[in-house]
């Protein structure tokens, strides 16, 4: 509970070391930005720059990939996070 962005991305660099080595052919990304902040349930201090490299670090897979938004209540910065993650993913 309440890790913030580098603790976040320390853990995604962990999941993309693990999905490296198991060579798959496409990857599903349920994309939680519930990870935010000032999402009310979630708990953990994500701020919104930090999707940007979520976004950077998954699309470098270069895999076939479908994204799934389910996370994320409806705050005032759910959509700054979408964005930003989609800057990341399109860089």
């Amino acid at each position: 509970m309440g890790s913030d962005g580098d603790v976040y991305l320390d853990a995604l660099a962990i999941l993309i070391d693990h999905l490296q080595r198991y060579e798959p052919g496409a990857v599903v990304v349920a994309l939680g930005l519930d990870a935010h902040k000032d999402d009310p349930l979630a708990g953990l201090k994500v701020e919104t720059e930090a999707f940007i490299e979520v976004g950077k670090r998954l699309a470098a897979l270069s895999l076939p990939m479908v994204i799934v938004q389910e996370g994320g209540y409806p705050t005032e910065h759910l959509s700054a996070n979408l964005t930003a993650f989609m800057q990341g993913f399109t860089a």
